[in-house]
């Protein structure tokens, strides 16, 4: 057990730090994400989608799977559409144009719209499900395995990737099953316990894991300026049926709708999983908090309060219901309640 001193800040969480709140919907799906291969008339369809509250964390893997498939029905060099401009639709465009492949990226909602520009986001596999299947199994450990990789080959200045010290109090939910996966293969540092916090605090001390932070707006940017430098094209258009897709010219699409895909290809196994955070003033702290969905992130645009995950809910709107229930809790964790 290791003992620590309060040699870090405490936030401030009075109301004149507050800035708002947003509201966004994790595309989660029964028996994990889908990445395999669908022929439809003429063309060809490679599904990315599905990744839960945890599509910033594996999303680079991901990329790297469906380019795979991609691989198998395209001529060297062809043409793909990439339906999507979350970081899912982003990072598969990116692996893609890297492969030497030219890319056009089509979506209602761009890049700093989307649901994924307002993620956590710590790399954390949490709020995701598997099957059971080997086959399943299979690709959790690919997908995990190949996403950390990826992240740590990036430019991490430049992408906003920070190895970022996390604490949580000794009644949090982790789920420990998922965590003791990840320690087996090394990619997140295996927790100490701790018998203080370093910053102020009323909770009871648990323990302190470090893991990588991705400052999602700065995360973003860097793909949209490298996907431009690589030559492809964003166009911003919203596919309202399947059988709209005989108008394009690409034989090969990839699905990275998310949500998306619920309407458009009939996917009933997708569900929305509803998250609200809310936004203080940005704080130096060097540290985060976790505490199963509720957690505290140092952005460099504001410190992030979470958060919720409410199964089956499609309400994109932040409520001030959730929104005082958030408050509370960290400024209660804090000692400032």
């Amino acid at each position: 057990m290791k003992n620590t001193i309060a040699s870090l800040p405490t936030p401030d969480l009075s109301d004149d730090q507050f800035l708002g709140a947003v509201c966004g919907l994790r595309p989660c799906r029964h028996g994990g994400p889908r990445l395999e291969i669908e022929s439809f008339n003429t063309k060809t369809i490679i599904h990315n989608y599905g990744h839960g509250g945890c599509g910033v964390t594996i999303s680079l893997g991901s990329a790297q799977i469906a380019a795979d498939l991609v691989d198998q029905v395209s001529t060297p060099k062809g043409h793909v559409a990439v339906l999507g401009t979350g970081v899912i639709g982003l990072t598969t465009a990116f692996e893609l144009l890297n492969r030497g492949y030219k890319v056009d990226l089509y979506a209602d909602k761009v890049a700093h719209d989307t649901t994924s520009n307002i993620a956590g986001a710590l790399w954390l596999p949490m709020a995701i499900e598997f099957g059971d299947t080997a086959k399943d199994q299979g690709l959790k450990s690919r997908l995990l395995v190949e996403s950390h990789r990826a992240f740590q080959e990036l430019d991490r200045a430049r992408y906003g990737v920070e190895r970022l010290p996390i604490y949580e109090p000794a009644e949090s939910d982790t789920e420990l099953g998922l965590f003791g996966h990840l320690f087996d293969h090394g990619l997140v540092e295996l927790p100490e316990e701790i018998d203080s916090f370093p910053f102020q605090s009323s909770a009871k001390p648990g323990q302190r894991f470090t893991t990588d932070f991705i400052h999602m707006h700065q995360f973003l940017d860097a793909l949209l300026e490298d996907i431009a430098k690589l030559g492809g094209v964003i166009h911003q258009r919203k596919i309202r049926h399947k059988d709209d897709l005989a108008e394009f010219d690409q034989p090969v699409f990839v699905n990275a709708l998310g949500l998306g895909a619920r309407a458009l290809f009939g996917d009933k196994q997708l569900y929305a999983a509803r998250g609200v955070l809310v936004h203080m003033k940005p704080q130096d702290l060097g540290y985060g908090i976790h505490d199963g969905f509720k957690y505290m992130f140092p952005r460099k645009n504001a410190l992030i309060l979470g958060g919720c995950f409410h199964e089956y809910d499609w309400d994109d709107e932040p409520d001030q219901e959730m929104i005082d229930e958030i408050l509370g809790h960290h400024r209660r964790f804090f000692g400032q309640r």
